[in-house]
């Protein structure tokens, strides 16, 4: 079967340029794959690929063999951005560029020809992913009955494709690119075996995370990321963001249900997951996710008995800092209601001044989180019923997060809308764990606001 090739982000991701948060996980399982295996092909996205080794060498090797390479740059990803150019220089033809709507292409390559697919908010239209496929399969189809380049390297420079050169019985023999048959007994790795990915231990990892197995989820989290990080001769290699990312989630949430019979394993876990998110620069990036952990994990350890009270007011400073930056950034109900409660945390710490103060952001940051809760609601019940009217588990968590979020940025500002509100988040049905997230949250705010 053909190959097709993926590169593009993956999770949710923050559209800098815009400030949206967009479910690049959603355009490949929505769109992407269901395309390319309706056009006959099998696909892959490069995160699902298990390697030994440096990962760019079976990376080169996709972008050189893939029979079709789908490249979506939306958010204006670097890698894959870089990954394209790649494959342009290599293969004359079957590239597919694509991106959200409101992309904005720069000006050195406004000439290529982008696929432009609309997102509503973190997912995307039924009737849009829809019309998408559709448009896809079509574009696939043509491309597999043409022979004009799409590369406009090859378009504009009239090149010839380059030969690779494989080493077999001592000789150097040259093999065509993109997995036609090579001279002599040489064989042509093909772009990917489906038994190297590891979309099934992806899987694995959000079923164990929708039932609140932490303890499964951080052990099939830790797998993949020992395999990326395993030392290749003496160069230490890093694992990959999301991998970092949900692997520090779990961690802490680990150390969240030790307490409070163990503070030590708590504090622990806390300091495991700040260790593994060191690696993300959370002092310097502009990555919501990672600015979002880092906080979350300074909140829960500024909590712990034995802190002295100069580590608690350190830690407490650093989670504010952090979800003002993120806050900025990305605008979202999930980053802003955390800060509000922070915001409270502080006033409930201090003073004269400095009280009021916190308290005012506070109330102003749960108005902004109100309206940007309610809009998310909007969106989501438009966007993720499917054709039999039922909502997915998906999009049945996210609406969650947003109902909970509302309640609680209700409940902090004394509004009595929040315990419906808050209701209707719990009659959703959700893993047990989100609920008493929630509960233990909303229990405490309630507890800051009444002092």
């Amino acid at each position: 079967m053909p190959k097709c090739f993926v590169i593009m982000g993956y999770g949710e991701k923050t559209d800098l340029a815009t400030g949206r948060l967009l479910n690049l996980d959603a355009t490949y399982q929505h769109i992407i794959k269901p395309a390319a295996e309706a056009a006959g092909y099998e696909c892959v996205r490069a995160d699902e690929v298990l390697h030994s080794g440096m990962i760019d060498i079976p990376m080169y090797e996709m972008l050189l063999d893939a029979d079709l390479v789908v490249a979506d740059i939306s958010t204006s990803n670097l890698n894959a951005t870089f990954e394209l150019g790649v494959r342009y220089g290599l293969r004359p033809r079957s590239t597919i560029v694509m991106a959200e709507s409101q992309f904005k292409s720069p000006f050195d390559v406004n000439h290529i020809d982008i696929s432009k697919y609309v997102h509503l908010g973190a997912d995307i239209g039924y009737s849009e992913v829809g019309r998408m496929v559709a448009q896809l399969k079509k574009l696939m189809a043509t491309i597999k009955a043409s022979s004009s380049p799409d590369s406009p390297v090859y378009s504009l420079l009239g090149l010839d494709p380059p030969a690779r050169i494989v080493r077999t019985g001592g000789k150097d023999l040259a093999s065509p690119a993109g997995g036609g048959e090579a001279t002599s007994d040489i064989g042509v790795r093909a772009a990917v075996p489906a038994e190297e990915t590891h979309a099934a231990l992806w899987d694995e990892v959000a079923t164990a995370r929708a039932a609140g197995d932490f303890v499964k989820e951080k052990a099939i989290l830790s797998t993949i990321y020992y395999k990326q990080t395993a030392r290749s001769g003496q160069e230490e290699r890093a694992s990959r963001p999301r991998v970092v990312r949900e692997l520090a989630f779990v961690t802490y949430k680990l150390g969240d249900r030790d307490l409070p019979d163990d503070a030590a394993a708590a504090a622990a876990a806390y300091e495991e997951a700040i260790s593994l998110l060191r690696t993300l620069d959370p002092e310097q990036t502009t990555d919501p996710e990672t600015l979002g952990l880092w906080s979350a994990v300074h909140k829960r350890r500024s909590d712990l008995l034995g802190r002295t009270e100069s580590e608690r007011l350190e830690d407490l400073e650093s989670a504010i800092y952090t979800a003002e930056r993120g806050f900025l950034i990305r605008q979202d109900y999930y980053t802003g209601i955390n800060l509000a409660y922070l915001f409270d945390i502080r006033a409930s710490t201090s003073s004269g001044n400095e009280k009021i103060a916190d308290r005012i952001f506070a109330d102003r940051v749960r108005k902004r989180v109100i309206k940007a809760a309610e809009k998310a609601i909007d969106l989501i019940r438009k966007r993720l019923v499917g054709v039999d009217g039922k909502t997915s588990a998906s999009a049945n968590d996210e609406l969650y997060w947003a109902h909970a979020t509302l309640a609680e940025a209700l409940i902090g500002l004394g509004d009595p809308r929040g315990d419906a509100v808050l209701k209707a988040a719990a009659a959703l049905g959700v893993a047990a764990w989100m609920n008493e997230t929630t509960l233990e949250q909303i229990k405490k705010l309630r507890a800051l606001r009444a002092t």
